[in-house]
């Protein structure tokens, strides 16, 4: 099964450890995005999609359009393997 995982991310030591974790439990099959949401970043859409989503707080995940819990990775795990 795959998956389109979107990780809205900035540069924080939080943020990084999210986009790893994610890329670490995605499956081969899946698009991983990742939108630096750090100001004047050249990461094209992130801010209209991270509105269009309503996140307010950073790092934040989708998965096939869904907002998923950051705290809760572990357990979208099965949704994110092979």
């Amino acid at each position: 099964m795959s998956a389109t995982i979107e990780i809205f991310a900035d540069s924080s030591p939080e943020s990084r450890r999210v986009v790893d974790e994610v890329k670490a439990l995605a499956c081969s099959k899946c698009e991983v995005i990742v939108y630096n949401m750090n100001e004047g970043s050249s990461t094209a859409g992130g801010q209209d999609k991270a509105g269009a989503y309503g996140i307010t707080a950073l790092p934040a995940v989708t998965i096939n359009g869904r907002i998923i819990d950051v705290e809760r990775l572990t357990r979208a795990k099965s949704a994110l393997l092979d």
